[in-house]
């Protein structure tokens, strides 16, 4: 989709957003209320989080406007290739619970939306946020957000993201589409509400293998990129992941309102017990296709089924039903709950369809969790849930934490936390059996075991801990980029610290890991790894506006980086070349006019002195220094 198709979706929501509706006619009959319009909140995932408290203010900071590549949302650090909407990895080490059957796609795990990530936007006015960035190269990308009330309890919205970077090496160029539609209501006594969602991803990626020669670009033999050779030359990925999915629930108790006095009403202290239904249909479709299948990048791999053209698929579809008994009423928290506890089941029927064969699998998988807070000081939360049926029988996830306040959550000194995290798995689908024009493999490994343990100490946007993992049976793709599972248990340590303070004018934030791996031959990662975010504002013209300079840096020691495979779309092991030691430094100014936020930003500071060894993933250059503008204006009624 050209940058002329958001026309479509851009004219939709400022329609919406400016034609009155029922609730707004209503309205205009009432009192006139004063209300802080630049407040948006919204929750993910499902009611339970509402009525929890779990609700987000949509930033309007400056500070984050320059933030739209999707890895630099979080504080972390991720190996990547050289364009951006690309594949990538987390430098820090990752154990996640597969939930029977994995169908994710791990290497686009911070593009790719998943049905818990969809928000779900409560605006107090009508709204469209616009968000559009150029660099260099032709790249553009443009986000459109959009949330109104079109009639009393009844909420749409509609976020949509598009990403077109050409790239400035050969075959290289993605394009990621990404958007989802929303939908909310409730009734007037909030005995049952309803939300709905529709959701669609797609990546079209060309996959080039990395250069061939890395000294071409280490020692600048040619500053036209587009001219270094690369491994493949009309290699791609595309990546499509669809479905739509709603939650409803029901409370048993009715409101029975407790009169205050002749005009306010309260709710009962005590009203328990809810019925929640939910339901989700997915489809994955992942295809890797290439004209040149004999190329010498594949040369130390399985020898080719098809010499003349690849074109290797998956389908997946996953039909989810969720059931489960809850003690939430009609309160919504805003601090912890007293006492929250939830059971119920979970099928899953799953079809997958590949060159091998098709596959029909059916999960019944039981799950229950609770909270428990003490004296408004000590709090408890755990979960678990057991997987049963045709595939992962008896894998089990438990999860569980404590966080005492050093006085209250409202007057404290900070709070202490530590969390346990035992996983027993299955391997992956991608681990177990698989067969394309590259690769081929049947494998019967043995369930993974994972226990970690996690604690620290958390103080006014300050927080220090360590982790501690035992990994037992552990699943990688080894040298020549095919499963393998040790033999026996690794241990892995992390030290790290996150932080987001506001001293005075400045705004700093950031992280630091130390990391050790008992078994460095079977994961390698750095030992260091940080990213420090500084900014300072300066108000202007009597605080009609606000700028703010600043800068990021990323940085990772030295280490033997994991490579690329494009036909797999994984990252797997190799010992030939060590990365790092390098600081990718942007420097950028942000300025803040009401709703708008406009910014500029120059990418890659160090690589204009000559060092030409700015790589992530080996092989994949990062980009040279360039130049981004870009625009974040929101629009009320």
């Amino acid at each position: 989709m050209q940058l002329s198709g958001f026309r479509y979706f851009l004219l939709i929501s400022l329609i919406l957003t400016f034609i009155p509706s029922r609730a707004d006619l209503k309205s205009d009959t009432t009192k006139s209320i004063t209300i802080d319009s630049t407040r948006i909140f919204y929750f993910q995932s499902s009611f339970d989080s509402l009525f929890l408290g779990a609700i987000h203010a949509v930033d309007t900071s400056s500070f984050n406007v320059t933030d739209f590549d999707a890895l630099e949302k979080t504080n972390g650090n991720f190996a990547t290739l050289s364009n951006i909407g690309s594949p990538h990895k987390s430098l820090v080490l990752q154990n996640s619970f597969y939930n029977g059957y994995h169908t994710e796609n791990q290497v686009f795990s911070q593009i790719l939306p998943g049905e818990d990530d969809i928000r779900f936007v409560m605006p107090l006015l009508p709204f469209s946020e616009l968000y559009y960035t150029m660099g260099a190269k032709k790249e553009q990308q443009f986000d459109v957000s959009f949330a109104r009330q079109l009639f009393p309890r009844f909420t749409i919205g509609m976020e949509f993201a598009l990403n077109n970077s050409p790239g400035i090496y050969k075959n290289s160029k993605s394009e990621n589409t990404r958007v989802y539609f929303t939908g909310r209501y409730y009734t007037k006594n909030e005995r049952y509400g309803l939300t709905g969602h529709y959701i669609h991803n797609k990546i079209k990626f060309q996959e080039n293998g990395g250069i061939q020669n890395d000294s071409i670009f280490e020692n600048n033999i040619e500053s036209d990129r587009r001219l270094i050779p690369i491994n493949l030359t009309d290699a791609e990925n595309l990546v499509k992941e669809s479905g739509f999915g709603f939650e409803q629930y029901f409370n048993f108790v009715k409101p029975n309102p407790v009169k205050v006095n002749d005009s306010t009403f309260q709710p009962r202290r005590f009203q328990f017990g809810r019925l929640t239904h939910r339901f989700s249909y997915q489809r994955n479709q992942m295809i890797y296709s290439e004209e040149t299948p004999l190329a010498d990048f594949y040369a130390i791999f399985d020898p080719v089924i098809d010499s003349n053209n690849s074109y290797d698929s998956v389908y997946q579809s996953i039909v989810k039903n969720q059931l489960y008994l809850s003690t939430l009423g009609y309160k919504k928290y805003t601090a912890g709950v007293p006492f929250y506890f939830y059971a119920g089941a979970e099928h899953v029927y799953i079809v997958q369809s590949d060159s091998l064969k098709k596959s029909i699998y059916n999960q019944i998988n039981p799950f229950g969790g609770i909270r428990i807070s003490l004296f408004k000081s000590s709090y408890l939360d755990g979960k678990i849930k057991l997987i049963s049926g045709s595939y992962g029988a008896g894998d089990l996830h438990i999860d569980a934490g404590v966080k005492q306040f050093l006085g209250t959550s409202e007057r404290n000194l900070g709070n202490l936390f530590f969390r346990v995290n035992i996983i027993n798995q299955s391997p992956s689908w991608m681990f177990e059996r698989y067969q394309s024009n590259h690769f081929r493999w049947e494998n019967t490994f043995s369930k993974s075991k994972y226990v970690t343990f996690n604690g620290g100490y958390s103080f006014k946007g300050i927080t220090v801990g360590g982790r501690f993992h035992i990994m037992d049976k552990y699943i990688y793709y080894n040298k020549f980029a095919r499963p393998q599972q040790s033999t026996g248990t690794s241990n892995y340590r992390n030290l790290y610290t996150n932080f987001h303070v506001y001293p005075g004018k400045f705004e700093i934030s950031g992280s630091f890991d130390f990391q050790n791996v008992s078994n460095d031959s079977i994961i390698h990662l750095p030992k260091y790894s940080g990213k420090l975010k500084f900014s300072i504002a300066q108000d202007l013209f009597s605080k009609a506006a606000t700028i703010k300079p600043g800068f990021t840096i990323h940085w990772f020691s030295e280490y033997y980086a994991d490579s690329y495979m494009p036909a797999l779309r994984a990252f797997y092991l190799q010992d030939e070349k060590k990365i790092g030691n390098y600081p990718f430094v942007d420097v950028f100014i942000t300025l803040k006019v009401k709703r708008a936020n406009l910014f500029l930003e120059y990418a890659n500071v160090f690589g204009l002195f000559g060092d030409y060894n700015y790589y992530t993933t080996v092989h994949y250059p990062m980009r040279d220094p360039r130049l981004y503008f870009g625009i974040k204006w929101r629009f009320f009624k």
